[in-house]
């Protein structure tokens, strides 16, 4: 299930369409600086509650407007020219003359959005005024927290769940506020949420939100997006790591689709590539939004912590990967080197990546980069070589199969490979067999328009997934087969790598 989502003129985004899933799990809204990614979430969180969209966005132009498209239902906002509206709280009508945002229709979806520094709900009721009247709050009027706040504050943030063992909440509203106010005791001082580090107030305040969401959550069939803007800015790296734990058991609990707003690397690294969207925003102001997007790409981090490597090898996709380690394993091709592989996308993103990789010396002067793309792109990674010239000197070779989309779809559908399709059969599709599943691809016309296997790979992945199976255990019957069955094409790219890794460092 997918949240369609259209932005137009709004703020950095002129337009852009993306379509958001709402299936439980951690998704990672990313880019670079500007890109529009703190845009792009608050739009979303105006999918499952209304707000004042003039305070989050600032003067728009009058043609600006957020679309939303869920299960056949609708919800826009849109700017409506008003001569009058009703003021409430004085009971009459008031004279405005003015666009002013209004919305229309309902999506059946619940969620929470905790939102940037500047516009969002963390640090709304701060200022010095209400900090003087949370130093005159009464013992009496404090509670204790519940324990889903203090022990996860606590585990998250310290690694023990007693750390804030005497954690309280006060009713806001007493001093004029809205939600509640938290406090935690430290010897006989109360240290009010407002004098508590960042991170702990934000922590907070995400435990508090998802506490009230958990006990709302009478039926999980009805989709909740939790939004998180840039929480890794008050947050040590540790307590960053515990937090994804935290959220996936969550998400897997309560059926939640839990989307960051970040650069971290730590976050991005803990997302599955299909999860990670990338906004890239290009000169001409121009918005791509990239997805499957995977880490390296996502981050231009090709070091993990600030561990140099011998050698990089840029790949399109996990499979990718898989067989380019397999072969390195297999013909002990990794003595004494630090060889990394990272999965950077379609074969535009690999040669991009490599361009920048090398003209910005991202990973210094001794490592040394080189590509390895799919069969099936080889006469359009070509023709762009031929057109650039900067990119010849980028050693590069190609896969002896196309993307494991394409792969499944031509050894299974197309050019049956009989002993493949057995032992992929005999192995996952015990229940639904894999004979069932073609049928059915071809039958409703899928086949039809699928060239690149998405359609037929998404029926093959919802079978794995009511099997508990992954597709790492896809890509490994892949990868066995390969090697076994396809020697002549294999020893074509052995032979690359060993010519490739023994050479002289510079």
């Amino acid at each position: 299930m997918k949240l369609k989502m259209i932005i137009n003129k709004i703020k950095s985004i002129n337009y852009l369409e993306i379509e958001l899933p709402v299936d439980k799990g951690l998704y990672a809204l990313t880019g670079q600086n500007g890109a529009g990614k703190s845009t792009v979430t608050t739009c979303a969180s105006s999918a499952f509650f209304s707000m004042e969209l003039k305070n989050y966005f600032g003067t728009t132009p009058d043609d600006s407007y957020i679309e939303f498209e869920y299960e056949n239902n609708k919800k826009s906002y849109k700017k409506i020219f008003k001569e009058y509206i009703y003021d409430k709280k004085r009971n009459k009508r008031i004279k405005i003359d003015q666009y002013i945002w209004e919305s229309q229709g309902k999506l059946n979806l619940k969620g929470f959005y905790e939102g940037s520094l500047i516009f969002g709900n963390r640090f709304r009721n701060t200022n010095y005024q209400n900090l003087r009247k949370l130093e005159q709050i009464e013992d009496n009027n404090l509670e204790i927290a519940s324990d889903f706040i203090r022990e996860n504050l606590g585990l998250i943030l310290h690694n023990n769940k007693n750390f804030y063992e005497k954690l309280f909440k006060v009713d806001a509203r007493i001093i004029g506020l809205n939600g509640h106010i938290f406090y935690y005791q430290i010897a006989e001082k109360k240290v009010s949420q407002f004098h508590m580090s960042t991170g702990e107030n934000l922590l907070i305040s995400i435990l508090n939100s998802l506490n009230i969401r958990n006990s709302d959550r009478q039926t999980l069939d009805t989709p909740c997006i939790l939004l998180l803007d840039e929480i890794e800015l008050a947050l040590h790296p540790s307590s960053l790591k515990r937090l994804v734990f935290f959220l996936k058991d969550i998400a897997n609990q309560f059926n939640y689709a839990v989307y960051f707003s970040t650069h971290s690397i730590e976050l991005i690294s803990a997302i599955k590539p299909d999860n990670i969207f990338f906004l890239e925003r290009h000169a001409d102001h121009s918005m791509e939004l990239i997805n499957p997007c995977y880490p390296a790409y996502a981050t231009r981090m090709l070091y993990d912590y600030g561990t140099g490597y011998d050698y990089i090898i840029l790949v399109e996709d996990d499979l990718a990967k898989e067989i380019v380690m397999r072969l390195l394993r297999k013909n002990s091709l990794l003595g004494n080197k630090l060889v990394h592989i990272l999965p950077c996308g379609g074969f535009s993103n690999v040669i991009h990546l490599a361009q920048e990789v090398i003209s910005s010396n991202l990973v210094g002067k001794t490592a040394k980069i080189f590509i390895i793309l799919d069969a099936d792109v080889k006469s359009q990674a070509d023709k762009y070589f031929k057109n650039n010239a900067s990119a010849y000197n980028i050693p590069l070779n190609y896969l002896p199969i196309e993307s494991l989309e394409k792969h499944l779809r031509s050894s299974l559908f197309s050019n049956v490979e009989h002993k493949f399709f057995r032992h992929l059969n005999d192995y996952v599709f015990h229940q639904v067999s894999l004979d069932q599943i073609i049928d059915e691809y071809r039958n409703l016309g899928e086949a039809v328009n699928d060239s690149d296997g998405k359609k037929l790979y998404k029926r093959i992945d919802t079978e794995l997934r009511a099997r508990n199976k992954s597709r790492n255990e896809i890509i490994e019957i892949v990868v066995d087969y390969l090697i076994e069955n396809d020697k002549t094409k294999i020893d074509k790219i052995t032979d690359f790598l060993k010519n490739q890794l023994s050479k002289q460092q510079i």
